[in-house]
């Protein structure tokens, strides 16, 4: 399970946040990086939830294939929620310091 994880954060469209010249172009940077996580969290849970729907109705009847789709949406939204408290953390304790 950990390795198809690094497999996905290897392979997903979010990359590294890379040195740039001013506090703002960085800034930009962080944003559209936080912008695609969210974007890549939201798919999966739509995609989940359509399964889930289809497999109500009838039409899907791929159990396992949506139970995988059902967690891969749960870990990117949880590994989202992370990153967000981590940010908001370091946030804090800039804010805490002295100048």
């Amino acid at each position: 399970m950990i390795k198809s994880l690094s497999n996905q954060l290897a392979t997903s469209s979010v990359k590294p946040v890379q040195k740039t010249g001013t506090p703002r172009s960085a800034a930009k940077s962080i944003a559209s990086s936080f912008e695609k996580m969210i974007d890549a969290a939201n798919k999966d849970q739509i995609k989940a939830e359509s399964m889930v729907n289809d497999m109500v109705a009838g039409k899907n009847k791929d159990i396992p294939a949506t139970m995988i789709a059902m967690e891969k949406a749960d870990v990117s939204l949880r590994l989202l929620m992370s990153v967000r408290n981590k940010v908001v953390a370091a946030y804090e304790e800039m804010m805490r310091m002295q100048i």
